[in-house]
């Protein structure tokens, strides 16, 4: 299998009109707290050994990102270009920047843009829900879309 990157958007955080101050400093909820971690429970499995975990500065991608790296036992590392507002070209520096597979730890709608920007999927077709996981894999020179991992709905299968 070709290198794998894995599209991850924070887990459920306080909403904007809810947080009084810098947005990049807005925390996960508790209940995203404890979803996420019962979705990691679920689809650890999906992510290859040795894969490297980068995240947007921000608390919430950065507590998500803290999250997977805790339970896979890996390093993270932070990384100003997946910020909110990103461009698609962002996310392709970092992926370009680090070998070997990654999960990157971001934001809507710069995740959906560069799904798009990889794939031409639209991202208005593409819900990229809070916890979200989408697994890419390239082949041939091309990222194809592999899964998307929905938390609320791998959660109720259980």
């Amino acid at each position: 299998m070709g290198k794998r990157v894995f599209l991850v958007r924070h887990a459920k955080a306080l909403k904007r009109e809810e947080w009084k101050g810098d947005d990049c400093k807005r925390p996960l909820t508790e209940e995203g707290v404890e979803e996420f971690e019962r979705f990691l429970s679920v689809i650890l499995p999906v992510f290859p050994k040795g894969v490297r975990v980068v995240s947007s500065p921000c608390e919430r991608a950065l507590k998500t990102a803290e999250m997977i790296a805790s339970k896979l036992g890996v390093e993270l590392v932070v990384e100003e270009l997946l910020s909110p507002d990103s461009e698609p070209e962002d996310y392709e520096r970092v992926v370009k920047k680090y070998r070997g597979n990654l999960i990157l730890v971001g934001h809507e709608p710069d995740i959906s843009l560069f799904l798009n920007h990889l794939t031409c999927l639209s991202p208005s077709r593409v819900k990229i829900k809070k916890g979200c996981v989408v697994e890419l894999v390239r082949k041939s020179g091309k990222f194809l879309l592999y899964g998307i991992y929905n938390p609320r709905r791998m959660l109720s299968l259980e």
